[in-house]
């Protein structure tokens, strides 16, 4: 027969998956992102006790699973941990170590610059210089700009509405984007052009093409803290394969 002293240390894992994203501010695409994490740890422990020794069971299993997954169902575990620790669900703190990547030589060949633009913020002078800011400011590509109205603009909120496939997103306005740009009164006539038109036009302006100053805005959102899912809640992808990279 067990002794106290080991039944107090059989701790199972409370399911409290969904108090736990009611409790946090997500957007549905990283709220949906974080619930299949946490199923997928509430699946493992199912039949386990919570012990250090179960944790490093689930990390080995997660071993199949790209570096970059690795770290986000460990990221995803260890905020959840927290969360049980800190509302009392669980008496003890746990917490999985995260992986160390081991720098490869295809890891190595991709460390993509920071640049600021400040030529884009000078006064507006072209139609290409509008686009290069929409696709600095807000990470559009011409298919998003072509679908874009004046109207989708609240200049007295400062908030962008774009919506594709269904998906509405709703991107903030900063201030040195709407003072160069709202008192255009002919945009709609541009969202209207074709993407060889948008693709002339910003090339006449600058020799940088969408796809890099795209990843500009991706690279700016990494450093500003954004995490995987929510970077890719704010481009409107429906995975996030395409910004692994990034998160390396």
């Amino acid at each position: 027969m067990p002794s106290l002293t080991t039944l107090q240390n059989i701790m199972k894992l409370p399911n409290e998956i969904e108090e736990y994203l009611v409790s946090r501010n997500f957007s549905e695409n990283t709220r949906s992102n974080y619930y299949y994490d946490l199923v997928y740890l509430q699946a493992f422990f199912e039949d386990k006790s919570v012990t250090q020794e179960a944790l490093e069971l689930y990390k080995h299993q997660l071993s199949k699973l790209s570096p970059a997954a690795q770290r986000r169902k460990i990221s995803s575990a260890n905020q959840y941990f927290l969360f049980l620790y800190e509302n009392k669900k669980i008496n003890q703190f746990f917490k999985i170590k995260q992986v160390v990547q081991k720098k490869t030589q295809s890891s190595e060949s991709y460390h993509p610059m920071i640049k600021e633009f400040p030529e884009f913020y000078g006064p507006l002078s072209c139609p290409g210089q509008f686009l290069a800011l929409l696709i600095l400011e807000f990470g559009l590509n011409f298919a998003e700009i072509q679908k874009l109205k004046w109207e989708n603009f609240n200049w007295n909120f400062k908030y962008l509405t774009i919506e594709k496939a269904g998906i509405k997103r709703v991107l903030p306005i900063r201030e040195k984007f709407a003072i160069r740009v709202k008192a255009i009164k002919n945009a709609d006539e541009l969202f209207a052009k074709s993407r060889q038109f948008l693709y002339t036009e910003l090339k006449k302006f600058t020799n940088y093409s969408s796809k890099e100053i795209r990843e500009q805005y991706i690279l700016h959102q990494v450093k500003a803290g954004k995490t995987i899912y929510e970077l890719a809640n704010l481009l409107g992808l429906s995975t996030i394969t395409t910004l692994e990279k990034y998160y390396r």
